[in-house]
């Protein structure tokens, strides 16, 4: 079956998160281990929302997140503090080879789309802010489905595209995330931007997302 739609993850496969360094710097010593454990435990919120009856969208995820983790990181954070930092999300540089990936899926003709757990306007502000606005075509939000990937409702948000499964290929940095949407039919792609610790591998790994262009290339060819 031939791929008709390319899907892409956004924190972390086209936006930089390590960007937030530089704005969490100013409120404490130990910026790069912050943001990293922002990171992990707006994760861990999502995931035990997408697990319970108490589903809070992924703006308040962060900033619960963001207020878990400030003592240990020594930050002593006003109101102002609090919405720089969160409102830096939807002020992320785009990593340098985002526009080659997105790019490569509109010239083959694949409809390229964003799959995040963001909401909705924040991921348009934030791709908009990094100039990607124009190359995507839909955002799929999980708060549409209030649920968090990898549940397999988010991802099936892409059907609604008159789509079966197996023509959907997902594109995403963070292993665990590629590896749910290979678990609903979508063929997937892991950007190896990280170490991957899962047993279960997506299907396919490249580098960076300019190799993207000669791996679609693969699948065109891949048609019967």
């Amino acid at each position: 079956m031939a791929i008709r739609i390319v899907a892409f993850d956004l924190y972390g496969t086209l936006l930089d998160i390590g960007a937030l360094v530089n704005v969490l710097r100013a409120h404490t010593p130990m910026p790069e281990a912050a943001l990293d454990a922002w990171r992990q435990r707006q994760l861990q919120l999502a995931n035990a929302a997408a697990s319970s009856a108490r589903y809070m969208d992924f703006d308040r995820v962060t900033l619960l997140a963001l207020t878990e983790i400030a003592p240990r990181f020594h930050m002593k954070l006003q109101p102002e503090d609090v919405k720089k930092l969160i409102d830096a999300w939807a002020h992320l540089p785009a990593f340098p080879d985002a526009l080659a990936g997105l790019d490569a899926a509109s010239r083959r003709w694949f409809n390229p789309v964003v799959l995040t757990n963001a909401v909705a306007s924040t991921a348009r502000n934030a791709l908009a802010f990094a100039g990607l606005g124009a190359q995507v075509n839909h955002v799929f939000s999980a708060d549409a489905v209030k649920s968090y990937k990898p549940k397999q409702q988010v991802y099936m948000q892409l059907t609604s595209l008159g789509v079966e499964p197996a023509e959907v290929l997902f594109v995403s940095a963070n292993d665990w995330d590629a590896t749910g949407a290979r678990q609903v039919g979508f063929h997937t792609v892991w950007v190896t931007r990280r170490r991957s610790g899962l047993a279960v591998k997506p299907e396919r790994k490249i580098d960076d997302l300019t190799e993207l262009d000669a791996l679609l290339h693969e699948y065109e060819l891949a048609v019967p």
